[in-house]
């Protein structure tokens, strides 16, 4: 029965959700001022931004009957708000580019509370997989000019603050090794180029959701 009341209860915040991923996608273009490798991809034009923010926001009612099957009522809520912070960094970053502050800065402070009051909770864990994960993103970000941005680095540290070493080194790996993936098939077909920017917290984000669901977070071990 927690599944279903999670599934439902998932509905309306889908909507919710909605209107801010559009708060925070929507730019007056003659005002923002875009990097030449954040030329427009296909799934920017017409009517494919509702249609992306939809589908991503669609995955939220299935993963919190997922948390709601898995942990307790405490714990579920905790892990469907993580859940719907990576998806709206999903959506942002597929949308805009951006991975917004105003999620991962709260969420990875809000992870950590969590951490230290959830009666199985990791702090220590939480606080070492978000160093480590932050860290090592901002090394990338270095190293590659751009080519991963802080906005990644700061997810990766609000990934590591919710997951904890171990499942967090899972999820990031496997992020990554997806990302690759597509961004060679999307090479090879034409649909970027070498200097475009593709967005990289989507990889990320959903695999952090799948691997949690699995196996449990730092604030929530299963």
């Amino acid at each position: 029965m927690q599944a279903i009341a999670f599934f439902i209860a998932a509905l309306p915040l889908v909507f919710l959700l909605n209107r801010l991923v559009v708060g925070l996608t929507t730019f007056d273009e003659d005002l923002v001022e875009r990097r030449e490798d954040e030329r427009a991809l296909p799934w920017h034009l017409g009517a494919w931004p509702a249609r992306v923010r939809w589908a991503v926001l669609a995955l939220l009612p299935p993963a919190m009957a997922v948390a709601g099957a898995r942990f307790d009522l405490v714990q579920a809520v905790a892990v469907s708000l993580l859940v719907a912070a990576l998806l709206v960094c999903t959506a942002t970053d597929l949308l805009r580019f951006r991975v917004p502050n105003v999620i991962t800065y709260p969420g990875t402070v809000l992870a950590l509370v969590a951490a230290v009051l959830m009666p199985d909770g990791d702090i220590g864990q939480a606080l070492l997989a978000a160093v480590a994960g932050g860290g090592f993103f901002f090394i990338l970000a270095f190293i590659t000019s751009g080519g991963i941005g802080l906005g990644d680095a700061k997810l990766a540290m609000l990934i590591g603050a919710g997951l904890g070493v171990q499942i967090a080194m899972q999820a990031l790996f496997w992020g990554i090794v997806a990302a690759a993936v597509v961004m060679v098939l999307m090479l090879v077909l034409h649909t970027v180029t070498r200097k475009q920017a593709v967005p990289y917290a989507p990889f990320l984000s959903l695999a952090a959701i799948a691997v949690m669901l699995v196996q449990g977070t730092a604030f929530a071990p299963l």
